[in-house]
């Protein structure tokens, strides 16, 4: 005998899509939604620390001092905000959220430049936001020891032609290239909007399954579902099956966004992502499966839903990266789909990997949808009989 029977199946998704698009409200959630959320993401998730307010004492007032300035307010980062006349000015304007750094030069800085003494400069940066701080921090570093090695292959040509005798050459000095593979422009977007794609797909068939369950004991018709010869597969498949379908709708229409609007390389298979995204639904829908079988109304079902959504997307490494988190923690992320969705996106979407790379994240998706279902389907039938 067939656990599943095509027709009565048929008949239950055919229903339910005939509930779900019948009010058109429901349509702008299920699909206005996602495009919306990604756009607000799109425009507020950007981590890159730009327009950094600098205020400036420089009591030195050389070419050395104003060309160390320069390289600041040239690299596009930094912006000059004040010239105050001392530093208990300078403190007050950052007390005040006006300024992010304070740079102070101090007299004899260009001599002692020139003559390979080093020269100290003191710099007062705001804490507050550890982050930000520390990638402010990079920044000056790495202006800092540009200046510096300038000056000092200045010093050294300089000692080299005096010192020209028996066909002397000055050899030539190393030329670091960098170059950054996958996010050439190391912008955030491209690194949080993939995640974001996951964390949309994870809410809305998380939510849309467990509240569609549950409605049916609120409304009565449970209990005639019961009684009626449809089986608690074919039941579970009828509800889940019109949301898998929406769900998967919901990954091309926002990864196409993602993509022309802007502007996040895709390197990858688009089968691949899709092809992932089915595994991925089968691991959400799970989930929503069982959050209906511990909720008696739809209120509950969306705290319940939010109560697992909110430790998912700390788990996962969307925000916080897993490597820093502590052993006991990462062994809990394992139990994560999401954690393992968001490491394909992101793969397929900058890396361009194909399954020969991501086959493990692939095998513990399906693995874990697997189990999930299982056990919701397992729940879900001994609530039904």
């Amino acid at each position: 005998m067939k656990w599943i029977r095509k027709s009565i199946l048929k008949s239950v998704v055919v229903k339910e899509f005939k509930q779900v698009l019948r009010d058109r409200r429901m349509i702008g959630v299920l699909f206005g939604s996602p495009i919306i959320m990604l756009l607000i993401f799109g425009y507020a998730a950007n981590t890159d620390v730009t327009d950094i307010g600098m205020v400036l004492i420089d009591e030195d007032r050389s070419s050395a001092s104003r060309d160390f300035v320069r390289r600041f307010t040239a690299s596009g980062y930094f912006h000059l905000v004040a010239l105050p006349g001392s530093p208990a000015e300078a403190s007050g304007l950052m007390d005040r959220g006006v300024a992010d750094i304070m740079l102070h030069i101090g007299r004899g800085f260009s001599s002692r430049v020139k003559s390979g003494r080093g020269a100290e400069v003191q710099l007062v940066l705001d804490g507050t936001d550890s982050s930000r701080a520390s990638v402010i921090m990079s920044y000056v570093n790495r202006i800092t020891g540009s200046f510096s090695f300038d000056y000092f292959q200045d010093r050294v040509r300089v000692l080299a032609l005096s010192r020209e005798t028996g066909g002397m050459r000055m050899k030539q000095s190393i030329a670091l290239g960098e170059r950054a593979l996958f996010n050439p422009d190391l912008a955030s977007r491209n690194f949080l909007l993939p995640g974001v794609l996951g964390l949309l797909i994870a809410l809305i068939t998380i939510m849309l399954t467990s509240m569609s369950v549950v409605k049916e004991r609120e409304t009565g018709t449970m209990e005639q579902l019961v009684v009626s010869p449809l089986r608690p597969v074919e039941f579970v498949a009828g509800k889940t099956l019109p949301f898998a379908i929406i769900g998967f709708a919901d990954i091309v229409v926002v990864a196409l966004i993602a993509i022309a609007w802007f502007g996040v390389p895709f390197n990858g298979s688009f089968v691949l992502l899709l092809f992932s995204g089915i595994l991925f639904i089968l691991s959400t829908l799970a989930v929503g499966l069982y959050i209906s079988t511990v909720s008696r109304t739809q209120q509950q079902a969306m705290l319940s839903t939010f109560l697992f959504f909110v430790p998912a997307i700390l788990f996962s490494g969307f925000v916080f990266p897993i490597y820093a988190m502590p052993a006991p923690i990462q062994a809990i992320t394992l139990l994560n789909p999401l954690r393992f969705f968001i490491t394909i996106i992101r793969g397929i979407f900058l890396k361009g990997a194909g399954i020969g790379v991501l086959w493990p994240e692939m095998l513990a998706l399906l693995t874990l949808g697997a189990a999930l279902l299982f056990f919701s389907v397992r729940r879900f039938s001994s609530r039904m009989e």
